[in-house]
């Protein structure tokens, strides 16, 4: 789960996936991705697989949590968590990221 601004979108064509290019403002949950996770500020590309969804708007900030393509980029599927970001959300969004991941049973 991450908070960023977007800073880019490319649809692309219709038969190739589009991008949306965010800058991270916080880090607040990198799961067990393996992967180092971005510094405030860091840009971070987004393959959108779907050229309409989710809609997102050059400039604004929302809250992503989106997944790992099979080649290893950050993939924003069309059911990914997308929901614009508001300053009120910081205190829940600290307090999710001090939480324990539960894992599966």
């Amino acid at each position: 789960v991450l908070t960023g601004t977007v800073k880019s979108l490319s649809r692309g064509s219709p038969q190739e996936p589009g991008w949306a290019v965010v800058s991270v403002l916080s880090l607040h949950k990198s799961g067990g991705l393996g992967v180092p996770p971005p510094a405030k500020g860091d840009a971070l590309r987004l393959q959108l697989p779907c050229r309409l969804c989710p809609a997102l708007k050059k400039g604004s900030s929302y809250v992503l949590m989106g997944r790992l393509g099979a080649d290893g980029a950050a993939l924003l599927s069309p059911d990914a968590f997308v929901v614009p970001f508001r300053p009120q959300q910081q205190q829940i969004l600290g307090n999710l990221s001090k939480r324990p991941c539960r894992g599966t049973p």
